[in-house]
């Protein structure tokens, strides 16, 4: 049982490896990433109202629903050519429609994360892992032995 706990304890890291996030700036360019603001006729802004975004590709389904922002503004990035359809509703009977025709797709947009100090991460949180499962067992092994002590 002992080996057994030991053989668990050295593998059970390979298992438990968990995911980190990564954050990139994209570098896109003016056609790439369109800005839309939606508004009434006071001037004033469409403020959290309900937008759903169409493709070109498939113009009948929806690729994204948002809200915009609390001045009207909505952004999304085109990584298809072709006329998007984008629609805004405010809930109180008010829809505003636009469409844009786009040329250029989209690019990916380029990582800065650091891969060596993600692979250096996993292996000093697997040994931590280690460390405490073993400190863990150790207690409780010798938890056990004091029991038996008082009992006798």
């Amino acid at each position: 049982m002992r080996r057994f706990l030991g053989v668990v304890v050295c593998f059970l890291p390979l298992f438990l490896c968990a995911h980190g996030v990564e954050v990139s700036q994209a570098a896109l360019s003016a056609e790439q990433l369109k800005t839309v603001r939606f508004g009434y006729s006071t001037g004033e802004a469409m403020a959290y109202a309900k937008v759903k975004l169409y493709p070109p590709s498939n113009p009948t389904v929806e690729t994204m629903k948002s809200l915009t922002d609390r001045n009207g503004y909505f952004a999304f990035v085109a990584d298809e050519a072709g006329e998007w359809r984008v629609e805004a509703e405010d809930g109180m009977g008010h829809k505003g429609v636009i469409s844009l025709a786009l040329g250029a797709p989209a690019s990916a947009p380029t990582q800065n994360s650091d891969t060596k100090a993600s692979a250096a991460f996993r292996i000093v949180l697997a040994l931590s892992l280690i460390w405490n499962i073993s400190a863990l067992y150790v207690f409780m092994r010798n938890r056990r032995v004091e029991r038996k002590n008082e009992v006798i």
